[in-house]
């Protein structure tokens, strides 16, 4: 058993010690190939060079933003008010759950409402709009104008504007849109916007806010505002039908004064009796009415910007010096690694 164990020993100590000549002996080769890892070093510090010179500087637009929203729900005091005068504020209650908190981060990457950015006009140029300079910011305003037969944007074909806008809009969002919240414990949401040129990323990172803000605000009010102005018609209507009926009065009151058109007691019971019945109707649907209005007030969300995109914006851009460093330490290593490992040991 001893013996077993010594000759594991021994052929283990051997393994390793074999392992470590082989490497000893092509670092000593590494010597005679200085030249060719050098050169190979060199080219990749070129490339580097190149590519930095190649890739375009882009500018980095930041927006922060609260939403202040009501959390009081139906049931309280207004829901106790208009159960006086007969209404159910929950179902009038824009609070359904639907865009609530954080769907605000994906109707910001909603590809509709940033081609609606995208279609508005450029500021100071009135022929651009902002998806024709971004294509002009990438090299590719010329492809999409022969694609469109014209400038894409006042095509007569709307597919081929739809289809450009839609590649447009998916790469921005896929690559240069990130909506998020820094902290979840906190109800601050962050958008942020990267394109190659300046004035683009503030603009499209304001506009975008702006549309969603619009849509988020209109679909968590819909149903109030819809009650409110069937309310305010209604109570319209009323109203005049009451100042009607109070002109009409007033003047056969005039046409009472000649004793051959004296009215009964009965036709003034009844005048009296739908007056009386309109002022109450009239003063129940105005009740309603301001009700409804303080409820679409409270229920109407607020988003508040903290911090705007002002110019100038934070640049990125690859430093020539450190992609030609990071190029030669890269061809350095590779060709090293060929050297050792690519070649045979015999050679």
């Amino acid at each position: 058993m001893s013996q077993d164990l010594q000759h594991k020993n021994n052929e283990k100590e051997y393994q390793v010690g074999r392992v470590w000549t082989d490497l000893f002996a092509k670092l000593s080769r590494l010597k005679y190939q200085s030249k060719q890892i050098l050169l190979s070093g060199l080219v990749c510090a070129v490339l580097g060079l190149g590519y930095s010179f190649w890739k375009k500087p882009v500018y980095m637009a930041r927006v922060n933003f609260v939403i202040e929203e009501n959390k009081q729900n139906a049931g309280g005091l207004f829901s106790a008010l208009a159960g006086q005068v007969g209404m159910d504020l929950s179902s009038l209650s824009g609070m359904s759950g639907i865009l609530a908190g954080d769907n605000v981060l994906e109707l910001l990457k909603s590809p509709t409402l940033l081609k609606k950015v995208l279609i508005t006009t450029y500021p100071g140029d009135s022929i651009h709009n902002l998806a024709s300079k971004y294509a002009e910011a990438y090299g590719k305003l010329e492809q999409y104008n022969k694609l469109a037969g014209g400038d894409f944007k006042k095509s007569a074909s709307k597919r081929v504007v739809d289809s450009l806008l839609t590649a447009i809009a998916t790469q921005i969002i896929e690559k240069e849109l990130s909506v998020y919240k820094p902290d979840r414990k906190l109800s601050v949401f962050r958008l942020d916007l990267t394109t190659r040129d300046e004035l683009l990323s503030q603009i499209i990172a304001t506009r975008l806010l702006d549309q969603a803000a619009n849509l988020y605000i209109e679909t968590k009010t819909k149903r109030l505002k819809l009650n409110v102005d069937r309310l305010q018609k209604k109570s319209d209507s009323i109203g005049a039908l009451l100042n009607y009926r109070t002109e009409a009065s007033a003047n056969k009151d005039i046409i009472n004064q000649n004793p051959s058109y004296v009215s009964t007691e009965v036709d003034l019971e009844i005048s009296n009796r739908e007056k009386g019945m309109l002022s109450i109707i009239y003063g129940d649907v105005n009740k309603s009415l301001d009700i409804t209005r303080t409820a679409l007030i409270q229920e109407t969300p607020t988003i508040e910007i903290i911090d705007t995109p002002d110019l100038p914006l934070k640049k990125t851009e690859v430093k020539w010096y450190f992609a030609s460093a990071l190029g030669l330490i890269f061809g350095l290593l590779l060709s090293i690694i060929a050297f050792l490992w690519l070649k045979p040991s015999g050679k």
